[in-house]
């Protein structure tokens, strides 16, 4: 019998940021979040597939296709609020019963936390919380929520958000109510090993090298010379090769070389780039703002290994930039390296 499956998804991502407040971003609190849900469900009798596992686009449409696909048992759609209000929240497709239950014991979880409660909600066509991922519970017959921990641009929201401790344990929160509605079982065994299905590596993530031998070429027969473990950030790739992953050092001080993918491991979520970080800027970058040099290319004495600090971050025709202090520009974030 095949295990249980839970898709778990973050909301917003890459280019789309979602809801913003000072250093509350909210794709960035979404991603932590799920990473916690999939690590802490490592320890249970299920599979796991994410939706994203760093800093990338994600659109609704691309996640109701997976789901329709990959027909999991259920489906966390993860997401933080905006607009002034305070607490938690959990919607659910209005006409799909085992949904509701779902958002009660995700709903359930949160409280335990100590926030305040605004109940389990509706989702339904014609009203502005026609969500995609809950709808999508009405045709595939998968229990599905989207749930909102709390508002990023209120206070005492705030404080619980603040620290990565705090959303690991919202993302328990989500993991515990999926246990509870699947009843599920702990993993027997150390060895026993979860099932994850992450999203394939590609060209700009920033993976874990476990160390080891560095080839010239995806093709070569013998290593050119050997690396310890370190974070590598992928720049090609060569899918049918022998040695598919090509990695350079994450703080830009050269290429490592080809590598067998073995020895690569998964997406790693980088840093979020929030107000009073140093970044670097990437190469091709260009200047956001609303003056007349938006557009023009960042001259490469500024790109990386130079170092700039973050002093403002604003929305600015749906691009999130920062506002780079040493060169005083505004750069898109998707153009940042946090350092």
């Amino acid at each position: 019998m095949s295990k249980p499956t839970i898709y778990i998804a973050a909301g917003h991502g890459g280019n789309d940021p979602g809801a913003v407040s000072g250093k509350y971003i909210e794709k960035a609190l979404t991603l932590k979040t799920a990473l916690a849900c999939q690590n802490y469900l490592r320890n249970y009798e299920c599979e796991t597939v994410m939706a994203r596992t760093t800093d990338k686009s994600c659109t609704v449409a691309y996640k109701m296709e997976e789901v329709e696909k990959k027909r999991p048992s259920l489906v966390l759609e993860i997401h933080y609020n905006a607009g002034g209000g305070e607490g938690c929240e959990v919607y659910y497709w209005h006409t799909h019963a085992p949904s509701k239950s779902l958002a009660q014991k995700v709903l359930a979880e949160m409280v335990k936390l100590g926030q305040k409660s605004r109940g389990i909600k509706e989702s339904k066509a014609g009203t502005s919380y026609n969500f995609g991922m809950c709808r999508q519970a009405a045709t595939t017959g998968i229990p599905s929520i989207l749930g909102e921990y709390a508002f990023v641009d209120n206070a005492k929201d705030q404080a619980k958000i603040n620290s990565d401790a705090k959303l690991r344990a919202v993302g328990e929160a989500y993991a515990k109510a999926a246990v509870s509605y699947l009843g599920l079982r702990k993993r027997s065994t150390a060895g026993d090993a979860p099932s994850t299905k992450p999203e394939a590596i590609g060209v700009g993530d920033i993976v874990q090298f476990t160390g080891g031998k560095v080839y010239a070429s995806s093709t070569a027969a013998t290593a050119a010379s050997t690396r310890g473990a370190s974070k590598c950030k992928v720049t090609a790739t060569a899918p049918g090769a022998k040695h598919p992953f090509h990695c350079i050092s994450e703080d830009g001080k050269g290429v490592y070389g080809w590598v067998d993918a073995a020895a690569v491991g998964a997406p790693t979520a980088a840093k979020p780039v929030e107000v009073g970080c140093t970044v670097t800027i990437n190469k091709g970058a260009v200047y956001g703002g609303l003056t007349s040099a938006r557009g023009n290319k960042v001259p490469a004495a500024q790109l990386a290994p130079k170092k700039h600090t973050v002093s403002k971050i604003q929305v600015n025709k749906d691009v999130q930039e920062a506002l780079l202090k040493e060169i005083t520009s505004w750069v898109a974030v998707s153009s940042l390296t946090r350092v």
